[in-house]
């Protein structure tokens, strides 16, 4: 499978964003496979030598941040995007650029960032929901307890009061029926008197590393739109990114 690239890149010009058109895209720093792994709450897009599989950088991907603040595609291109690297021995944090060969393969990458962060985002909120649950039921029982109410907290009682009114529409005549059912424990002796819905035959037949990882590639031509010719890659800059402090 093709590899990706990875690019030392320019600051954004404009506030809009990265152009990958102001970047020398025949030279790159490391060709790479692209992995991106999840495990508990914690996401990190990994970038592993295409040869050796030795990591040459991973992006910590954020929980309680939006995920342009590590992944943030270019302005001009679908297929390139700049990562935000963290070495986590020193803290410090460079933006390299990536590139995809083909657009299936930079979609895959983005659709893979999406579903870890839209898995957070649902564990957050049944958290949320949980801990909203566990006050109002605390808030429940304090009540009850002023009031002299034994027995164990309940936020709804659902128990039927009264009489309930239920209007039951006829298919052969189109009227309604209205029967009165009186809330108790007893069951009428001959139920309601409803006719069962008609037969109706079937138009046809029967029918007849979370760890996910994301390892791109194919055998696509290097002659997609807005892409560089990688048959040959560059020598003399194999070294990491100048970190920013």
């Amino acid at each position: 499978r093709d590899p990706q690239y990875v690019y030392q890149i320019p600051p954004s010009a404009t506030h809009q964003g990265h152009r990958a058109d102001s970047w020398n895209v025949e030279k790159w720093l490391r060709a790479v496979r692209v992995k991106v792994t999840s495990r508990g709450s914690k996401g990190v897009i990994k970038l592993e030598d295409k040869d050796s599989g030795e990591l040459f950088a991973e992006c910590p991907l954020p929980n309680d941040a939006p995920v342009s603040t590590a992944v943030e595609p270019v302005i001009d291109s679908s297929r390139y995007f700049v990562l935000r690297v963290v070495d986590e021995s020193s803290g410090r944090h460079a933006f390299l650029g990536l590139g995809f060969r083909e657009r299936d393969h930079a979609s895959d990458f983005k659709l893979a960032v999406q579903e870890h962060q839209n898995a957070r985002a649902r564990e957050r909120e049944a958290i949320k929901r949980r801990e909203e649950h566990e006050r109002l039921m605390a808030e429940k029982a304090a009540a009850n307890a002023a009031a002299g109410v034994e027995g164990p907290a309940k936020l709804h009682d659902y128990s039927l009061k009264g009489t309930v009114t239920v209007n039951i529409p006829r298919r052969a005549t189109g009227g309604a029926k209205s029967v009165n059912v009186a809330a108790t424990t007893t069951t009428p002796a001959g139920g309601f008197a409803i006719p069962p819905p008609p037969t109706a035959s079937p138009a046809g037949g029967p029918g007849t590393e979370l760890d996910s990882g994301l390892d791109s590639g194919g055998a696509g031509a290097a002659n997609g739109e807005g892409w560089a010719n990688f048959d040959e890659p560059a020598r003399g800059d194999e070294d990491w990114a100048d970190f920013q402090s």
